[in-house]
């Protein structure tokens, strides 16, 4: 871990984060950040892709920092945007609905107080990434029903649910639906084959709104943990799928974990690849670590 003297520091800020969660903290949010001796220049995003340009304008500036005040789809941006940057820390400050991102650094996802009182503490470190077809993602991406459960939450969930409920009820929506298929997944020199719901290609701990899908997956070990979940009946899944808040659930015969540096999932038919909370593509697919890839404010 290393302390930093802070400089030049500038904050991409998401009004639209969490349904306008973030317009109605943000106010609050510069007003603690300036009671802590900071004073970022603020830069409000205007739609998507944005918070990306803004971080590579900030980083080609030589700002010392960029601060992400959103939710872990701008967070996600930010990263995209200062890649390449590794002198240049970003500070995380949970504004937005499922905030998982943060609680891998052991931060309450609603405690942007402690967010802030840890950018102003100094101390970075250098955490991995993961990359998809020249895209990074800082916390978890994965393959079919999660997917399709991150897409389903994204138009639907978040319309009419809060926050984690919103992906509790798209997990029921798309439960209803959803057809497990034959799988290739390929872990690093390893090769797997089954009929599989999904496969999860986690560097961080926590998605969904704080579903426990890895707890032991490190930041900066240089490794994915992959969590693939094989065939089962609904019924089944249903049973199961409360314990995945605890991190039981890899304890079900179903579920197998594996660790690797490079993953490639093919399908018999297409299934949606997302990100961060983000639907990005479709299978076939490869995954990769980028070991020690951003420093962040931790």
């Amino acid at each position: 871990m290393e302390e930093r003297l802070m400089g030049q520091l500038v904050a991409i800020v998401n009004r639209t984060a969490g349904k306008g969660k973030c317009e109605r903290l943000w106010p609050q949010i510069e007003s603690y950040l300036q009671s802590l001796g900071l004073y970022p220049e603020v830069h409000f995003t205007k739609g998507a892709g944005d918070a990306i340009n803004l971080a590579q304008k900030a980083a080609s500036n030589g700002v010392s920092a960029v601060l992400s005040v959103g939710g872990d789809g701008t967070l996600n941006e930010v990263v995209n945007g200062l890649v390449g940057y590794p002198d240049i820390a970003l500070g995380i400050i949970p504004a937005g609905s499922g905030n998982d991102f943060i609680r891998s650094l052991g931060v309450n996802s609603k405690d942007w107080q402690t967010a802030c009182q840890k950018i102003a503490q100094g101390k970075t470190k250098l955490i991995d990434l993961g990359q998809i077809n020249g895209r990074y993602f800082i916390n978890v991406a994965g393959v079919g029903f999660d997917a399709t459960v991150v897409n389903c939450a994204n138009t639907w969930g978040k319309a009419h649910f809060p926050s984690s409920l919103a992906y509790v009820a798209a997990v029921l929506k798309t439960l209803s639906e959803f057809r497990a298929t034959n799988i290739t997944i390929k872990l690093d020199d390893q090769v797997v084959e089954d009929i599989g719901w999904l496969v999860v290609v986690a560097s961080g701990q926590y998605f969904g709104g704080g579903m426990w899908i890895a707890p032991e997956a490190d930041l900066h070990d240089g490794y994915f943990d992959v969590c693939v979940l094989g065939d089962l009946s609904k019924p089944a899944f249903l049973r199961a799928f409360p314990s995945i808040f605890s991190g039981k659930h890899l304890q079900h015969p179903a579920i197998k974990l594996y660790r690797a540096r490079q993953v490639t999932v093919q399908a018999d038919r297409p299934m949606l690849v997302q990100a961060d909370g983000e639907v990005i593509a479709k299978t076939p697919i490869s995954f990769t670590v980028r070991p020690s890839g951003l420093r962040i404010y931790c």
